[in-house]
């Protein structure tokens, strides 16, 4: 019996092309929307076949769980698997010193609707 193998690979500037887009898209469209982070593999430069974009992002408002938001934001069609995060500022303060807080912080690679401070800390409340 013959075995084979699947080999993938990861593009990542087209991945950061279509986040550029998929940012610009959201941000355009959705008024809510305040800030896009990305975190973990592709900002820490460790991503591989198979790494999924961690996409956090930071809402003015919601009614839905955040579980319940990810199918709004979730695009059509993306290069890579896509995780995503959708929290209002309020739910952010609940979750005080979590990993996954820890992991936006110190990411570098953001999206800010235009007139966001860009030194605004995205888990200041207001």
């Amino acid at each position: 019996m013959s075995q084979s193998i699947e080999i993938k690979s990861v593009d990542a500037e087209q991945v950061r092309r279509c986040m550029d887009e998929y940012a610009a898209r959201l941000l355009a469209s959705n008024p809510a929307v305040e800030e896009i982070i990305v975190f973990g593999s592709f900002v820490e430069d460790t991503y591989a076949p198979g790494s999924d974009l961690d996409v956090f992002i930071v809402l003015t408002s919601a009614q839905q769980r955040p579980r319940d938001r990810i199918p709004d934001f979730l695009p059509n069609r993306f290069p890579a698997p896509m995780d995503i995060f959708p929290f209002t500022r309020a739910e952010m303060a609940e979750l005080d010193s979590s990993p996954l807080l820890v992991a936006i912080r110190k990411s570098n690679w953001r999206y800010k609707r235009s007139g966001t401070p860009a030194d605004r800390d995205p888990l200041a409340t207001e």
